[in-house]
């Protein structure tokens, strides 16, 4: 039990470090850049395939997280699981119907201060978990 134990919480680490760095670099994209991403976005929605595409990933990526560390705890390391489930089901979704990127048009079609909104929000959750994983 003792090594299974170790193994969670070097995954969580791991996890909390590559995760933490990932929302602190889009955070700051976010921030610097929200015009971008609303033209990324557009492009997204606007091809069907680039959904399927991007549906596929964050699905693998989903199914990964939760393979390897599906912890439902009253601490910090949930972050990590419900990042894994938010990958399974926005992933899925998305390969299953077009309605469900849909549900995004709000947020993509906001204005700059909503998206830099957004990243000073994933900036922050980066911080947290780069914490958790170089520091904590």
């Amino acid at each position: 039990m003792t090594g299974e134990l170790q193994s969670t919480a070097a995954m969580t680490i791991m996890y909390a470090k590559a995760y933490g760095i990932y929302f602190i670099v889009t955070g700051i994209a976010l921030m610097l850049n929200p015009g971008r991403f609303r033209a990324w976005y557009h492009d997204i929605m606007g091809e069907s395939r680039r959904m399927v595409f991007g549906g596929l990933v964050a699905l693998i990526i989903g199914c990964f997280i939760i393979a390897t560390h599906n912890h439902i705890v009253a601490d910090w390391p949930i972050i990590i699981t419900l990042i894994g489930y938010w990958g399974v089901v926005a992933g899925g979704g998305s390969m299953i119907s077009d309605r469900v990127v849909k549900l995004f048009k709000p947020m993509i079609n906001s204005s700059d201060l909503v998206y830099r909104a957004s990243g000073v929000a994933w900036f922050v959750l980066g911080l947290f978990l780069a914490n958790q994983g170089f520091g904590g």
